[in-house]
Formats: structure tokens, sequence, C-alpha cells
């Protein structure tokens, strides 16, 4: 309740802070930069969208159950902290509770919320009785802010619970056993919230299954995703000499982004060791942030980094591989388009995954400029499905284009092997970034009934390179 004694525009600017969080926030909320120093809090692109998406929800459900996956220093947890504190200090008889993956973890977060009540306006700023290490108690309003971290003993079981923080939950261990307990604390009733945010930590745990079931409109979470591009910060200077290759090109298209961002994306890359990494921890989308090996996959991830090479030598020969598709419609496969060589010494070079889902014409037109592009000795192109046809479209773009028609008489597994053996004797190089078939590469399995495209293509072209005709490859 706010004082008797209060003037009209006292009372109205009081409740204006109470029911306004962005008018709120820059004026009474004080965070500790990067660079160390301490600031009014203002809302950044991530942190007014994730604002904007809880607001929708509480409007419509009247409550808030939301997943947040997002990348590494985006502010998700500020903003959660600072919406919680704003709660507890203007509602009577509520608890928030925040719970982290490690100690320092939660550490942090409760000296973030000790700032924000040291800062506080005096007239804001309710009266405590209890302040320690992990607590917030207001007295008069009844209320309190609490943090701990998961995996300690009887965590977030203790008392009933409006508001409930989960941060890092793909981290957590035992995060069923945590999120279940906080659940039953948390009633079902109108206002009460639960945020359980997390960067990934692949497709596994109780996070990746409760965002699986979000993204397919089941269960009681919303997801709000939060790629890493819209954090200002995240640019680099150009060198005088930097371009783009071409999986840049494409990703750079894809998501509308300037030359400084894929800058600072490449020497992220480079500090993480590798786009797996990066991806999941700074996702453009969902998906890249779930992407991860499958156990019994022939390559690992490990294998692949191993691979990586800057510079290639003289090449004394190069192939361009093609598993065409039937056409470009999504109804059907990509067309797997690779593109490689047999170096001096004697060690395969992957240059080059051109695969996309193409018509016939548009295949065979990469697949020739491929062919002039990297000065390869001849194509390579799978017969299975109509092996007179693919020569024909082929040499409609080039009557004189060198072919070899490769057939397919055993299954995939037979014809990989040999090659996956390549990649563990250390006999295989990678050559650019290629996530798209490094992902194929890690994620098929014999056992699955799908077509890997890109895969095909590079055993195609591997398999070509050696003149290995065994595991049933017939040369024509």
């Amino acid at each position: 309740m706010l004082p008797t004694s209060l003037s009209t525009a006292e009372r109205r600017l009081r409740l204006r802070h109470r029911d306004d969080f962005l008018y709120y926030a820059p004026r009474c909320l004080k965070i500790r930069t990067k660079r160390g120093d301490v600031r009014p809090f203002r809302l950044n692109t991530a942190q007014a969208f994730i604002h904007q998406a809880l607001e929708k929800q509480l409007g419509e459900t009247g409550r808030i159950r939301a997943l947040i996956l997002k990348g590494r220093q985006q502010g998700c947890s500020t903003y959660v902290e600072a919406r919680y504190f704003w709660k507890v200090t203007h509602r009577r008889g509520v608890r928030a509770y925040i719970m982290t993956h490690v100690d320092d973890a939660s550490a942090n977060l409760y000296a973030m919320a000790r700032r924000f009540y040291d800062h506080c306006p005096d007239p804001l700023r309710p009266s405590s009785n209890i302040a320690n290490a992990r607590e917030l108690i207001f007295d008069r309003l009844e209320s309190g802010y609490r943090v701990g971290t998961a995996g300690s003993r009887g965590a977030a079981r203790s008392d009933t619970i409006q508001y409930f923080h989960g941060s890092e939950v793909a981290y957590w261990p035992n995060a069923q056993t945590h999120i279940s307990g906080a659940l039953q604390a948390v009633p079902d009733s109108s206002g009460s919230e639960v945020i359980l945010e997390s960067t990934s930590a692949g497709a596994q745990g109780l996070f990746f299954n409760l965002a699986q079931e979000a993204m397919a409109g089941e269960g009681s979470f919303q997801l709000i995703f939060i790629p890493w591009f819209w954090q200002s910060e995240y640019r680099r200077k150009l060198s005088a000499d930097f371009q783009l290759s071409g999986e840049e090109q494409i990703y750079a298209a894809t998501y509308h982004l300037d030359l400084r961002q894929m800058a600072w994306r490449r020497a992220k890359i480079r500090e993480l060791g590798g786009v797996h990494h990066f991806r999941r921890e700074y996702p453009a989308s969902p998906a890249e942030a779930f992407v991860s090996e499958v156990k019994g996959a022939l390559w690992t991830r490990a294998m692949l980094d191993s691979a990586r090479v800057s510079k290639v030598p003289h090449l004394v020969r190069v192939v361009v591989a093609l598993d065409p598709s039937g056409g470009g419609g999504s109804g059907h496969d990509e067309a797997g388009i690779v593109v490689a060589g047999l170096g001096v010494d004697q060690q395969y070079y992957v240059l080059a995954d051109l695969s996309a889902r193409l018509s016939p014409s548009a295949w065979a037109d990469c697949a020739v400029r491929a062919y002039h592009q990297y000065q390869a000795d001849r194509i390579v192109a799978e017969r299975n499905f109509g092996g007179d046809m693919i020569a024909e479209i082929l040499r409609q773009v080039d009557p004189n284009i060198p072919l070899l028609l490769v057939t397919a008489s055993r299954g995939k597994q037979v014809r990989a092997e040999p090659i996956a053996a390549l990649y563990e004797q250390g006999r295989v190089r990678h050559c650019a970034m290629m996530p798209a078939l490094e992902d194929e590469l890690t994620t098929w399995t014999p056992a699955q009934r799908r077509s890997p495209n890109r895969l095909d293509a590079l055993v195609w072209a591997l398999s070509a390179l050696s003149q290995k005709a065994e595991g049933g490859l017939s040369f024509a």
C-alpha cells in the first residue's frame, strides 16, 4: 500500500514505478558493465525482446512459463534478476527464487540483486531486516529474494514461490528433480512466473526436451530465442585483406549480417576451436544451438576438428562429386556437391561443399562451374537413378565435360566406412568451414533410413581420388 500522506502527483509517480518496468529500470536499477563501471540499467535489444514476449504471454495467459534459449553474455540473467527485484519490492507477500548451475554464478547474481538494492532511490527502497550472502527479506512487505545453486540440498523446496528463475538449466545436475521441485513450489495461479534460460548443452537433457516441446506447440512453456548477432558489441574491426568464404557469404546473407559481424564470428570460431562450438555458444537459430554429434556416427567432432588446415599444397588430382536430386522443391532431397583433391603429400583435401536443394538444371550448372573454378579432372556422379539422364543434363551445360558415372551396388555404410577410416588415419583435411556437411557426417548413423546427400558426395569424391572400388563402388 502507498502512504496516505503522498500527494496526487507523488502517488501517480509511485504507481508508474510499480506498474511500468521500462520506466522503472533505468531510473532505479544500477548494473555493473563489462568494463567494471556502474551505470543505470537500460535494456539492450535482447532484453527488450524478452520483456515484450513475457508481457505478451502474461497478458494472454495471466502467468509466465518461458524458456529462453540464447548465446553467451547477452544479458538474459540480468534482465530476469531486474524484473524479479522490481516485482518483490513493489508487491506484498511474494517470493522470488533464483537457481544457478554453480556457486560462483549464484554469488554473482546475488551481488547483482544487492547492487539493485543499494542503489535504489530511498523512496522506492523497501526496509530489509535480513540481508546475507543468499537472501534479501523485505520485512514490511513480507516479500523476499533468494539465490541458490542446483545440487544444494532442499533447494527451492522450502517456501511457496511466486517467481522462479532457473539460470543455465542445460548444465544443471539432476535438472529434472530440481525443476519438478520448483514447479511444485510455484503455484499455478495468476501472476506467477517460471523463467528457465540457458545456452545449449546439445541435443540432450531436460532443457532440450522442454525446448523441443515448446517448438512443437506442446507443453506449457513458450520458447524465446535470442540470436547472437543482436548484440551490438559482437563486431570486429576489419583487416585490409578480409574476404568472406563461400560458407560465410551464405551465412551472412541468411541472417543479414555485415562484414564486421562476420569478422567477429570468424575470430570467435577460431578462439572456441571449431564452428560447432561456436554454434552452441552463439547460435543463430534454435536448430543450430542443438546440433550435436550422434552416438554411433562414423565421424566425430574431434575427428573433424583435427582435420582442419588453412593451407593447401599442390594438388595432383581434383574431382567434383555429385549425388543428384530429382528436383529443387521442398519435397526433394538436396543435391550433394563436394569438391576434393589429392595433394602431392598423398593427403586428401576437401575443398568445398556446394550442396543445396536444386533443380536438375541448377545442380548441373553448379557442378560444371565448380569443375572449371577448381580446375578439376572430372565430375563424378552417381548413376543409380537415371544415369543416362544425368549425363545428358550435365553435357547440356558443357558437352565436353569429363564425366565418371558410379554405381552404388551396396549400402551406404559399406561405402562410407573406408572413407571414415581415412579420417581416422589422419589422411583427410578440411580446407574450409563446412557446417552442413560436418553436421551430416556426425549425425548420420547406418541405422537411419534418411539419405545423407552431402555425405554421399564426399564418399564418391574421396573414393574416386583413392581409386578404391571395394565396398560396392563400381566405376563405369
